[in-house]
C-alpha cells in the first residue's frame, strides 16, 4: 500500500506526541509560522501590532482569568497573593530549563493569538547576539504602548542602556556536547545576565513576565536550544532521560482550558507545534521512541581554590592560589587536544537576587583592565532564580553550578607568569551606556561558591 508523505508524517506524530494535544489536520494543511527577528521591526509591523493590541484586551481581564495578563506572567512568577494552578511552576536550576519554556510561550503565543484576533501571530524574538540589537527595541520604548513599562532599570526606556557583549555571549554554551550541561550554562548567559542587565520587573524572577520584553528574550532563549542542536556533533535532547521526557506541567490553552505537556511534547517545534524562526534553517527532528547513546564525562580534578565569598560593595582583589607543584601538569593537560580544562563553580548561591552578574577570569595579569575579550575572560555567573535563597524556588532551593572552559585561559595565564600563582578575578558588571563607558555598578547582593576547581575532562559514549 502506498501513503502519502503527509498521510505519513500526520500518522508518525500522533503516535509519537498523542493526539489530544494537537489539532494535526491544521498543522499539516499549512506551513509552520515564522517567528521574527524583532530588530527590523516598526510599532507598524503586523506581528507587534497584534502582540500590542492582545496585551492590552489581557490586562483588562481579571487576574483570575487565565487568559489575563496578571495570571499569564504568574505561571512564571508572581507577588500576588492565593494560590491558583499553575502560578509559580517557572521551571529554573531543573532539567526542564529549556522544555518548560517552550511551552509556556507555545501556549502564551495561542493566547496572544486568540486576543489579538490574528490567527498569523508568531511571537519575535530578541535577536541581541548582533550587536546592532542590543538596545531595547524601539516600540518597547513608547510610553504610549502597551508594549511599554516603566519597571525597567535606568537608560532602558531612554535607549542609553545596551546589552554588554559579554551577557549575551553563546561561547559557554553553544560549544558544548552534554545536553544539561548545554541548558544549564545558557541558562546563566545570556538568559541570566539579559535579565540582570535589564533590572526592574525582569530582574526578578516573580515579576519577570509582567515586562513584555519577556517573551521576546525568552523566544531567542528557545531558538538557541534549536542552533545548539543543529550543531550536531553528538548534540542530542535527553532522550534516555525518563522524568525529562515524561514529566508533566500545567498550562492554558487560548479558551482558558487546562492542558499538560511534557519534554516529549515539544521536541519537534515545526512539527510538533508549527512554528519556526526567521534564518533559522531546516530544524533537527529527535523522537522520544528513539534512545540514543549518552555522553557522559571522565573528570580528574586538577587543582582547588579555598571557598570564595562576594560580599555587597566593590569587587574583591584576585583570589590566589600557589601550583607550582601542578604547573608541568597543568600545561600537559591545556595543550591536550582530546581534553578540556574547566572551571567548576559548586554551591554557587546569594542571599537575594544579585542586580548584577559576574564576569569571571582567569589568571588575569595584575594591573591589566578586565574586559571580556580578553583571552584570561571565561564565563560568567549569572543568577536567575536558581541559586537565590529568596526567590520562588519550585521544589526547594538548590545552590547554582557553572562549568566554563578554561584551556586558552590557563594556556596564556601560564605561560605568562612562572611565579607558580593562579588567580581568580571575578568583577560585577551591569548594563553599559552610551559612548562605549560601562555604569559603576557595585554588588548588593551576598555571594559564595562553595567549590572553584579545574577539571581535566574527557567526554566518552555509555
Amino acid at each position: 500500500m502506498s501513503h502519502s508523505r503527509r498521510r505519513f508524517l500526520k500518522t508518525t506524530a500522533v503516535a509519537v506526541a498523542g493526539a489530544s494535544l494537537f489539532d494535526f489536520n491544521e498543522l499539516m494543511a499549512a506551513p509552520p509560522l515564522v517567528r521574527l527577528d524583532v530588530g527590523p521591526l516598526t510599532a507598524g509591523s503586523p506581528a507587534l501590532k497584534s502582540y500590542a493590541k492582545a496585551i492590552t484586551a489581557m490586562q483588562a481581564l481579571p487576574t483570575t482569568n487565565p487568559l489575563s495578563w496578571a495570571y499569564q506572567a504568574a505561571i512564571h512568577g508572581t507577588t500576588l497573593s492565593g494560590s491558583h494552578p499553575a502560578w509559580n511552576t517557572c521551571q529554573h536550576g531543573t532539567p526542564y530549563f529549556w522544555s518548560w519554556h517552550r511551552m509556556y510561550l507555545y501556549w502564551f503565543e495561542r493566547i496572544i493569538r486568540k486576543m489579538s484576533n490574528d490567527p498569523t501571530f508568531a511571537l519575535p524574538y530578541w535577536n541581541y547576539e548582533a550587536s546592532t540589537e542590543r538596545y531595547l527595541p524601539v516600540p518597547f520604548r513608547d510610553a504610549a504602548s502597551s508594549l511599554y513599562t516603566s519597571h525597567r532599570g535606568a537608560g532602558w526606556n531612554a535607549g542609553t542602556s545596551f546589552l554588554s557583549s559579554s551577557a549575551v555571549a553563546t561561547s559557554g554554551f553553544m560549544p558544548v556536547i552534554p545536553y544539561f550541561t548545554a541548558q544549564g550554562n545558557c541558562e546563566g548567559t545570556p538568559h541570566g545576565a539579559v535579565h540582570v542587565s535589564i533590572g526592574g520587573w525582569m530582574g526578578s524572577v516573580p515579576t519577570a513576565a509582567q515586562d513584555p520584553i519577556f517573551y521576546l528574550h525568552h523566544a531567542n532563549i528557545d531558538r538557541w536550544w534549536n542552533l545548539w542542536l543543529k550543531q550536531g556533533g553528538g548534540r542530542s535532547n535527553p532522550l534516555s532521560d525518563a522524568a525529562w521526557k515524561t514529566t508533566k506541567f500545567l498550562f492554558f490553552d487560548e479558551n482558558g482550558a487546562q492542558q499538560w505537556m511534557t519534554g516529549c511534547d515539544v521536541l519537534r517545534a515545526a512539527l510538533q507545534l508549527n512554528y519556526t524562526y526567521q534564518g533559522e534553517g531546516t530544524q533537527v527532528n529527535q523522537y522520544c521512541l528513539k534512545v540514543l547513546p549518552w555522553w557522559v564525562f571522565e573528570k580528574e580534578w586538577l587543582i582547588e581554590w579555598p571557598p570564595i565569598k562576594l560580599p555587597p560593595g566593590p569587587d574583591p582583589g584576585p583570589i590566589e592560589i600557589n601550583v607550582r607543584e601542578q604547573r608541568k601538569r597543568l600545561l600537559t593537560v591545556a595543550n591536550d587536544a582530546n581534553t578540556d580544562v574547566t572551571l567548576e563553580l559548586e554551591g554557587v548561591e546569594a542571599d537575594k537576587q544579585p542586580s548584577v552578574f559576574w564576569e569571571v577570569y582567569v589568571g588575569l595579569p595584575k594591573g591589566k583592565a578586565p574586559s571580556s575579550e580578553s583571552a584570561h575572560y571565561v564565563g560568567n555567573i549569572a543568577l536567575f532564580g536558581h541559586g537565590v535563597r529568596d526567590e520562588h524556588q519550585h521544589g526547594g532551593f538548590k545552590p547554582a553550578e557553572f562549568s566554563f572552559k578554561v584551556d586558552r585561559a590557563l594556556q596564556n595565564a601560564l605561560a605568562q607568569d612562572e611565579s607558580g600563582k593562579l588567580d581568580l578575578t571575578f568583577v560585577a558588571r551591569g548594563a553599559e551606556t552610551k559612548g562605549g563607558t560601562r555604569e559603576l555598578v557595585r554588588n548588593d547582593a551576598n555571594l559564595s561558591v562553595g567549590k572553584a576547581r579545574l577539571a581535566a575532562r574527557r567526554l566518552k559514549k555509555t
